[in-house]
């Protein structure tokens, strides 16, 4: 299993696809990077160690990195596959896993990188660094870490006093336990401590302020709760990458492009 506070760090390597081929068979190998394969059409069966898994469209395979496995397609249904190859802190202890993609969800986004996948612009790069995050937070649902109740409530209470003084302690009584279990709680839940998570929230509502609206950024960072300005950036640096100026030209300059078209 891997953590959710590691999603962040995730980066896109490349993406390709294995075209429909009845004797199609990958002999026993392993990646320097973890990869994503996706069936399209046809059905695949994976081999690691003494465990075999079979699976066809709705199934996803997740193969970490440095773990030996061996691949066939079937001969029935040739395999038509995506594959993405990424990296991701924390998924090394994982072993080869399939999990069902019943919605579809990170199928269709995998399609859209593939297809994407010549685009060079900053935009277009950016974009599908967030599907990847995307596609990584559907696995994390689909092997049952879904948000507990108890970090429900207390996330709408983050939501609600964004800019106010937010202690641990605050967050316990919000969560109803002490502060210790709650804490222990809270990162087991989510992978983040609950101060870190207030910081990602307050960055994550400065940001939809900085590319939605004209407010200067020391007023900007007032209102996510971040402090002044260059507590702001340092922070945005730290969790995007960018600094929030960037973000705004970017936007506008994307919004400018939209209304020439």
């Amino acid at each position: 299993m891997f953590a959710v506070q590691h999603i962040p760090q995730a980066r896109l390597l490349s993406v390709g696809q294995i075209l429909p081929d009845p004797a199609w068979h990958c002999p026993i190998a392993h990646h320097p990077n973890h990869e994503l394969i996706v069936p399209v059409d046809g059905a695949i069966t994976v081999a690691e160690g003494n465990r075999k898994m079979h699976a066809g469209v709705g199934s996803v395979f997740i193969y970490p990195a440095g773990v030996e496995h061996e691949e066939w397609s079937d001969p029935k249904f040739p395999l038509h596959s995506i594959f993405m190859a990424f990296t991701c802190p924390g998924m090394d202890r994982m072993p080869v896993t399939v999990i069902q993609d019943a919605r579809h969800v990170i199928r269709e986004i995998v399609a859209r990188i593939y297809a994407d996948r010549d685009a060079s612009s900053a935009a277009a790069i950016e974009q599908r660094h967030y599907f990847l995050q995307a596609i990584l937070a559907e696995i994390l649902r689909s092997l049952g870490k879904e948000d507990q109740p108890m970090v429900a409530s207390v996330r709408r209470h983050i939501r609600s006093h964004i800019a106010d003084m937010l202690t641990l302690d605050d967050l316990a009584k919000v969560g109803d336990l002490s502060k210790f279990h709650f804490l222990r709680l809270y990162r087991e839940a989510t992978g983040r401590t609950p101060m870190e998570d207030v910081c990602v929230m307050r960055s994550e509502y400065a940001r939809e302020l900085v590319m939605s609206t004209r407010l200067p950024l020391k007023e900007i960072a007032i209102r996510a709760g971040l402090g002044d300005e260059y507590s702001m950036s340092r922070t945005f640096r730290r969790i995007f990458n960018n600094p929030p100026g960037q973000y705004r030209r970017r936007n506008r300059s994307r919004a400018s492009r939209e209304l020439e078209g």
